[in-house]
């Protein structure tokens, strides 16, 4: 075996590692998409693959959410806000100018501990409707598609 296999093989086993004690740890969650909010990017039923935490939170990546309560948004009393999940896209981060279609949120940068964010789907419910999301209501941020969907017609069984 010549030095160059020998060392992306070490390498090779280091991700593997690092990756199983994030996964011990809960750190990297599987989740699958409901709706259509994300699509053509993700389609319902993809597997996504999560990290936990606000490490890699930068504007064009994609997060999980806790989603709005129906009545006072992303600024709900304290246990009022259901236990359902948005994907959406960061569009700005705190001290980044306020894009334009999004009414919602006053002032002309984003201010500390707040994201924008935004559906790619035209009509998606997002910071258009719900204004800034509090970076506490953060889960996590997309790495990759672990899946896709099943085509149409198709069955895909997770695992349990």
């Amino acid at each position: 075996m010549t030095a160059t296999a020998l060392v992306l093989l070490a390498v090779a086993g280091l991700f593997v590692l690092a990756a199983a004690l994030l996964l011990a740890r809960g750190r990297l969650v599987a989740v699958t998409v409901r709706g259509h909010s994300m699509s053509p990017i993700l389609m319902p039923g993809d597997r996504i693959l999560m990290l936990r935490g606000r490490r890699r939170v930068a504007t064009g990546r994609v997060a999980v959410v806790v989603a709005p309560h129906p009545e006072h948004g992303w600024h709900a009393p304290t246990g009022t806000t259901p236990e359902s999940w948005y994907v959406k896209r960061i569009v700005a981060v705190a001290g980044e100018p306020v894009p334009h279609w999004a009414g919602r949120c006053p002032g002309t940068h984003v201010p500390p501990g707040m994201l924008v964010l935004l559906g790619e789907k035209p009509g998606s419910t997002d910071s258009k409707q719900w204004g800034y999301c509090p970076e506490d209501k953060l889960i996590g941020t997309v790495l990759f598609r672990l899946r896709a969907a099943a085509p149409s017609g198709e069955s895909a069984s997770l695992p349990s």
